[in-house]
């Protein structure tokens, strides 16, 4: 949870049902995350270049607004 934001001394005032939602939470986050990546390889291995061209110039726009 630290690595979500959460501070340590904040987790210790916690309820057991908040620590279990944040669980939730992180797993979830955690689970779109992987998914994103394992697309990004996907398209990485069996797309043509075009395609992997196109994706790293979405991400790189995106990567670069504040």
């Amino acid at each position: 949870m630290i690595g979500h934001g959460h501070r340590l001394p904040d987790i210790f005032d916690y309820t057991l049902a908040q620590v279990q939602g944040f669980l939730r939470a992180t797993g979830r986050q955690e689970a779109a995350s992987d998914a994103r990546l394992l697309s990004l390889i996907a398209l990485g291995t069996r797309g043509d270049a075009r395609n992997v061209e196109q994706a790293m110039d979405k991400l790189t726009d995106r990567s670069s607004l504040s």
